[in-house]
């Protein structure tokens, strides 16, 4: 018996929430075999295929809740098109913001390294959302006005994609895309709150004594290359996700890459002797907690790091091995 049937009923549950696709592949399955004739072939299954419809638009006919803005039926060119929209516009933002940044903070002949960055930043993170804007708002268009008549007999059964075994071991869209966002939001606050670009309140009062600020400058901007680096890393791990969407090798080396990364800055940076300010290691001096920092606090938070970084490296070895042996 061909296996269109088990690709066909794939391609229609893989679009639809996790919760009820076990119920509606058995119900498709029976649907499928009732309605082939006894020692039916090759051509007998893709004729009830093509007939049930394009598996886009059958997954959009068992959603519960049909509103959608973009519907099952384009959707995943929509996605395809933001794997490469979101990135490259987010790229030359930042380059052009970099550039105009620079241009604008030049005095006496230098530059100004944080206005630079943090103009590159705001611009790339700017060019970003309206890429996904303009991009969703060109589906939309697409979806409302586009020709759907052709669209249950333009595809064919050969085009089925293959079903993925262990669907525990896949990679979730969703989450890979909100992972990305997240990164991308995340070290840009950390740039803008080091560069002095966003200042955050900072007070610790005991005994009278008022102290403003816990780390020094030049701790603070030589966290911004790292927090770069370390980003470009995480982004670079998300993209590798999206694109491969389950655990595979690639997905295995750029998640152990990343948290080598990681672990390497964050010893760099506890090690550093200015870690502190002047203002605060006065504070520990008065109050006879000069070593403390360099022993306990700086210990447990390294340790803490290696830990999940060990925890995070090991479960995407375990899921890999599973993944590629199933």
């Amino acid at each position: 018996m061909s296996d269109y049937i088990k690709r066909y009923v794939y391609d229609v549950t893989r679009r639809l929430p996790e919760k009820e696709r076990d119920e509606i592949s058995k119900e498709l399955m029976a649907n499928i075999y009732d309605m082939l004739p006894e020692d039916a072939d090759e051509n007998d299954i893709k004729s009830v295929l093509y007939e049930l419809g394009a598996p886009a638009l059958l997954a959009g006919k068992y959603r519960k809740n049909p509103q959608y803005l973009i519907s099952p039926r384009i959707y995943d060119d929509y996605v395809r098109a933001l794997r490469w929209v979101l990135p490259l516009a987010g790229i030359i933002g930042v380059i052009i913001g970099i550039i105009t940044g620079s241009i604008d903070s030049i005095k006496d002949g230098m530059i100004n390294i944080s206005k630079a960055l943090s103009t590159g930043i705001s611009a790339g993170l700017s060019a970003a959302f309206q890429a996904l804007a303009w991009t969703t708002i060109g589906f939309v268009i697409a979806e409302r006005t586009g020709n759907k008549s052709t669209e249950s007999t333009s595809w064919k059964a050969e085009d089925l994609p293959e079903v993925l075994p262990m669907d525990k071991y896949s990679i979730s869209l969703s989450d890979s895309i909100v992972e990305l966002v997240l990164v991308v939001v995340f070290a840009a606050a950390a740039i803008l709150i080091c560069s002095g670009t966003v200042p955050i309140a900072f007070m610790i009062q005991f005994d009278g004594t008022q102290i403003r600020s816990l780390f020094s400058p030049g701790f603070l901007e030589s966290c911004i290359p790292l927090i770069i680096v370390m980003a470009l890393c995480g982004a670079g791990e998300c993209i590798i996700k999206i694109k491969e969407r389950r655990w595979t090798i690639p997905v295995c080396c750029t998640i152990v890459l990343s948290n080598i990364v990681s672990v390497a800055a964050l010893i760099y940076l506890i090690s550093r002797p200015d870690i502190l300010s002047e203002e605060f290691k006065g504070f520990m001096r008065a109050n006879g907690w000069e070593t403390f920092w360099g022993t306990a606090p700086a210990i447990i938070l390294l340790l803490i790091a290696i830990v999940c970084s060990f925890a995070e490296c090991g479960n995407a070895i375990y899921k890999t091995l599973k993944s590629q042996k199933a």
